[in-house]
């Protein structure tokens, strides 16, 4: 069975689904990520770690990945430019009828693997509302990749390159970005933030990152070989966290 939706034909989609597959919609966002970092960084990453951890947890069980939402809540970042920003609400119901059509087709269990700080709550509301108040009888996780691999990736040095993570264009987010796609980093115009912001940047207030720069922290500490192996703890913790859930729920 082929990984991704968008390279099946709808013959193929259909066999996926009938063998109840586990479907994995990551969630990302296109915003200012400081002067150094790319606007694609969150959906970049979080489309790596999506695709490789399903390409592991598929050795076990059906999974299928969808193409990854680029757009995400970030009307925090709309003071730079570039940021391309959904309304929470607006959002939610995006994410919302994806799932739905994601259930009419079959899917019952749904994993939505968030990539940006902003989507996190809207992805929560996703969850609980299409279960408790549509009432559609499937199984809907949802996670940040940073989150379900929190023990991993501290145990691979997060703390080497960044004082928390996944922060915003700081150490941890440009070394991932350095072993994923270096020719998009620009290293030299990295700067360090104008102020500080919480270590939780899916809770910063509007207008926080426009006083910090863009940036939750100092870059300096990037390291390709670092990002390296933080990219590789993300994925083998999601892969784990896949086949769990996969394991934990009903199904169809």
């Amino acid at each position: 069975m082929k990984l991704l939706l968008e390279e099946m034909t709808r013959d193929e989609a259909a066999a996926a689904f009938a063998q109840n597959a586990l479907v994995v919609l990551p969630t990302g966002s296109i915003e200012q990520h400081g002067p150094h970092l790319p606007l694609v960084v969150d959906t970049a990453v979080v489309t790596h770690v999506a695709r490789a951890a399903a390409g592991r947890a598929a050795e076990q069980v059906p999974v299928v990945v969808t193409p990854t939402a680029h757009f995400g809540v970030s009307h925090h970042h709309l003071a730079f430019a570039g940021t391309m920003s959904l309304t929470s609400s607006l959002y939610i119901e995006c994410i919302k009828e994806l799932v739905r059509c994601l259930y009419r087709n079959g899917a019952r269990r749904v994993v939505l693997l968030n990539g940006h700080g902003g989507n996190q709550h809207p992805n929560g509301v996703v969850a609980a509302a299409l279960t408790s108040e549509d009432g559609l009888e499937m199984s809907i996780g949802q996670v940040s990749y940073w989150t379900a691999a929190a023990a991993a990736l501290e145990a691979a040095g997060a703390a080497d390159v960044a004082p928390s993570y996944p922060g915003h264009a700081g150490g941890f987010e440009t070394s991932l970005m350095l072993a994923l796609r270096p020719d998009l980093v620009q290293l030299e115009k990295r700067r360090a933030p104008l102020a500080t912001l919480s270590s939780d940047v899916g809770a910063v207030v509007y207008g926080a990152f426009t006083r910090a720069g863009g940036t939750s922290d100092d870059a300096s500490r990037a390291d390709t070989k670092k990002g390296e192996r933080l990219l590789e703890a993300a994925v083998g913790a999601v892969a784990d966290y896949l086949l769990r859930f996969h394991k934990g729920t009903a199904g169809a």
